[in-house]
């Protein structure tokens, strides 16, 4: 476990008791890939810490449709849900493991008492706090302002491989984008019929776009 803490920037910065409370007291919890851990309008009870996987953090609308505000990786935090818990507020979203993952959940109080006794701990919150908003105001603004196409272009662009290959689903697609399978299938549709990407069973492979 230690090696795997130590993808958390500020870990060796603690001192030792601080350390100690971790390593002897989070809750450790495996989630396996497709499992939702939290779901809407629950009151948070502690704070996840990737040790392992990939967790996607997002919301549903009134009327069932997703919208992923971001991901959280190894060596990262929900600092969502550690705002929610400090707030004393109802954590109104979701999350769901991409991957199998391993976590450490750090309780209310334990995290209270890490939040007061270091700095490190308190500038790494409020700098992945930073982050992630950020993040958060990027997908408001691209959902906002920017069309489907250039979404779909910028999406696939930023998840090829070096061979222009995205393995994905219509379904994943319209969830990350946050829009509907048919809007994803037409869209790719249009694209593919100006040879710019080819659709395959369980991948798109880009050809030329700019």
């Amino acid at each position: 476990m230690e090696n795997a803490l130590r993808r958390f920037e500020f870990y060796d910065k603690l001192r030792e008791p601080e350390k100690k409370l971790i390593r002897d007291n989070a809750l450790k919890k495996e989630l396996a890939r497709g499992q939702i851990m939290i779901g809407g309008s629950s009151r948070c009870n502690g704070v996840p810490m990737v040790l392992k996987g990939s967790l996607r953090l997002f919301r549903v609308s009134d009327k069932g449709r997703e919208v992923t505000l971001y991901r959280i990786r190894e060596g990262e935090m929900c600092v969502i849900a550690a705002v929610c818990l400090m707030g004393d507020h109802d954590y109104d979203f979701s999350i769901e493991a991409e991957e199998d993952c391993s976590l450490l959940i750090l309780t209310p109080d334990m995290f209270k008492t890490l939040f007061n006794a270091s700095s490190a701990f308190k500038t790494y919150v409020f700098n992945m706090l930073a982050q992630k908003l950020i993040m958060s105001m990027e997908t408001i603004e691209m959902l906002t302002f920017i069309s489907i196409e250039e979404r779909v272009i910028e999406y696939l662009k930023q998840n090829a491989d070096k061979n222009g290959e995205i393995r994905t689903t219509h379904e994943k697609m319209a969830v990350d984008l946050g829009t509907s399978r048919e809007v994803i299938t037409r869209q790719l549709g249009r694209m593919a019929e100006r040879d710019m990407l080819c659709v395959e069973r369980g991948k798109i492979i880009l050809k030329k776009v700019t």
